[in-house]
């Protein structure tokens, strides 16, 4: 996700049953298993799954900051987990090529509050703009990077269509209910 100060601002639906463990999966979520990378990330691999984890970060600091602001608002309050997940996965990237990973930096800041509307039907808005945003910014730019790494690509691909078939879907939905007059958090 790519929110900033100046942008006005359901889970992934793998259906886990593992309590949350993950199952020696990529973060869990159906993520295939990153027991065996296909030999030393490039430059251009390690970059992409940081900005990806970066992008998973602010989008998951942003879902949090609307929370903040409306409590159990709906699909806020399933994708910010969804969110998590997808982390999870990227850092287990880094783990499994013994990088460290980053915390996450937009947790709780002032820019990422800043940019939460004063509106669900405005947040859900701007979250269907950074949806798409994070659709392209996968097949657009990252996915190219890791061509030659096929787990870590299927790992983006599955993160891409979590956005694209589910949060994406969700937030014009939630959109479109509260436009209609549906005010407060909306625990539908």
């Amino acid at each position: 996700m790519h929110l900033n100060s100046e942008t006005e601002a359901s889970g992934c639906g793998c259906g886990r049953g593992d309590g949350g463990r993950g199952r020696g999966l990529a973060g869990g979520c159906g993520m295939p298993a990153l027991h065996a990378l296909e030999g030393p990330l490039s430059a251009a691999a390690l970059e992409a799954v940081l900005v990806a984890l970066d992008d998973e970060y602010r989008a998951r600091a942003f879902y949090l900051a609307v929370l903040e602001r409306f409590p159990g608002a709906m699909p806020f309050a399933h994708i910010v987990g969804s969110e998590e997940r997808h982390a999870a996965a990227l850092a287990n990237i880094l783990k499994t090529i013994g990088l460290p990973v980053p915390p996450n930096p937009h947790v709780g800041t002032e820019d990422i509050r800043r940019g939460v509307p004063a509106s669900l039907a405005c947040a859900c808005g701007l979250a269907v703009k950074e949806e798409i945003h994070n659709d392209r910014l996968y097949a657009d730019e990252l996915l190219p990077k890791v061509a030659d790494f096929p787990v870590i690509a299927a790992v983006f691909e599955r993160l891409m269509l979590a956005s694209r078939e589910r949060h994406l879907p969700a937030f014009r939905r939630f959109a479109q209910i509260y436009r209609a007059g549906h005010t407060g958090s909306a625990k539908q």
